[in-house]
């Protein structure tokens, strides 16, 4: 909620300035009046029968231990389980190549993140139909040096990461031509004039400061 602004519930309840995902119009037109749904989702009976497998387990008088709760891979990466964009195999690829600049290392990483894309999120259900698409002329495109002007590092607030992470993310966006962000928790004040050197300059284009009310 604190991203969206909202820093009261009674603010909260009500609002609807959310959506709906994978959630079936029944449900929502008998609980979440009014909530956009596009996709649709799960039904009543869906949901019913997740809530029965659940009691099924927990009653059963299958031998085992009913007190430790199943654990599906919904939050944390099981084998076999709910499937994670952030998965072992990605991880160990973009290691092995960003450690030993292996280039196989990096294509395997391509390969596994594209399918665990496809898999995990709305957008990977989507293909481009090419031959339905128009091409415009080479000279329309920007350079990549003008589109990475574009480009924005997440708020990472020096803390949260180590010196190291924190100083390097602001030397890779200042290369590249893109603004890295210092975070809440701000960066050293010696790197505020840090700009004479442009390809190793460690200063963040985007300073963040947050006062707290004593």
């Amino acid at each position: 909620m604190s991203k969206m602004g909202i820093s009261a519930l009674q603010s909260y309840k009500g609002a609807q300035i959310f959506e709906a995902v994978g959630i079936h119009q029944e449900v929502i037109n008998r609980c979440f009046i009014g909530t956009a749904s596009r996709i649709g989702g799960a039904t009543f009976k869906d949901i019913a029968t997740e809530t029965l497998n659940r009691h099924r387990y927990a009653y059963s008088e299958e031998p085992g231990d009913k007190h430790i709760l199943i654990s599906t891979g919904q939050y944390h990466w099981r084998q076999g389980g709910e499937s994670h964009i952030n998965e072992p195999l990605s991880v160990a690829n973009i290691q092995d190549a960003a450690r030993t600049n292996n280039k196989r290392a990096y294509e395997e990483f391509v390969k596994a993140a594209s399918l665990a894309i496809d898999q995990c999120t709305i957008r990977g259900q989507f293909q481009i139909d090419f031959g339905k698409c128009t091409p415009i002329p080479i000279e329309q495109v920007e350079s990549a040096a003008l589109i990475c002007r574009r480009f924005c590092s997440g708020a990472m607030s020096f803390g949260s990461i180590s010196k190291e992470a924190h100083t390097t993310l602001a030397i890779a966006m200042n290369r590249i031509g893109g603004r890295s962000n210092c975070g809440e928790g701000g960066e050293q004040p010696e790197r505020y004039l840090d700009n004479d050197d442009k390809f190793n300059s460690t200063r963040s284009s985007i300073k963040l400061h947050q006062d707290a009310l004593v």
